[in-house]
């Protein structure tokens, strides 16, 4: 890994990418989505025109078009945020929060994932033993797939066309040998100009263990906002990763740095 800078710029970090995938190390953390509200407005200055989001699916296009089209109707999007996606204190609220300011921003909403019940069909067609035996595509790798095709359907469709992409930092890069991450399935298609952005730290620590699961940095560092170049695991295009700093909770419920 290179050395950690300081000044977190994302405009620096993108480059000339059509495509930036953000990349949460875990779901749990609302401080992710609130580093994603300011990488997306850093971005949007730097010309980048759609923000694709894995929390939503494909069947809510016409809900999210119409929210983006007129302001209305943003509590269909937060009720399934609420239902779906409650993994931890302040993260449906945090997710919502993130697509109210990438319409603010005047970036394309753009809804990347399959719904429920397609994923579970889709589990009981391909079991784990048979993905990892070659046999079949398990879901996970499926729903790469998808989002891929949806992607580089948005950057093909104008040469202005750039896209913000919010997932699992899993779906960005390779999960498992048999897993292929986007990173590997977009160059297939040609799109070879991508860059990916890691997130970690953040962690609202209720114990020091809860806070080694978000960031494995030296005791000095989990205080630290900074990025540095590099993945510490397999990665296909050039990577970085976003360290925020982490939080506490004393004995009195107060949250400190």
């Amino acid at each position: 890994m290179n050395k950690i800078n300081m000044d977190v710029n994302y405009k620096t970090m993108a480059g000339h990418a059509r495509l930036v995938m953000l990349g949460e190390s875990n779901h749990n953390t609302a401080g992710y989505k609130y580093e994603a509200i300011k990488a997306i407005k850093q971005l949007k200055a730097a010309g980048f025109t759609h923000f694709a989001i894995e929390m939503l699916p494909q069947s809510m296009k016409e809900q999210v078009a119409f929210y983006q089209r007129t302001g209305k109707g943003f509590e269909v999007i937060q009720r399934y945020f609420n239902d779906n996606w409650a993994w931890g204190y302040l993260v449906p609220y945090a997710y919502g929060e993130l697509v109210k300011a990438a319409r603010t921003a005047g970036l394309k909403i753009v809804a990347l994932d399959m719904t429920l019940e397609q994923m579970a069909s889709l589990d009981a067609a391909c079991s784990s033993d048979n993905a990892e035996a070659g046999i079949c595509k398990d879901t996970h790798t499926k729903r790469n797939d998808s989002w891929t095709n949806n992607i580089v359907s948005i950057i093909k469709e104008s040469n202005q066309h750039r896209v913000v992409a919010f997932m699992h930092r899993w779906h960005a890069v390779e999960a498992a040998s048999y897993q292929e991450g986007i990173d590997t399935l977009i160059q297939k298609q040609g799109i070879h100009n991508v860059v990916f952005v890691d997130f970690i730290g953040g962690m609202l620590c209720l114990t020091e263990k809860d806070c080694r699961k978000g960031s494995a940095e030296d005791t000095p560092l989990k205080q630290q906002y900074f990025y540095r170049e590099g993945f510490p695991y397999k990665s296909a295009i050039k990577s970085f990763q976003v360290h925020i700093p982490e939080k506490r909770v004393n004995s009195n419920g107060e949250l400190q740095w």
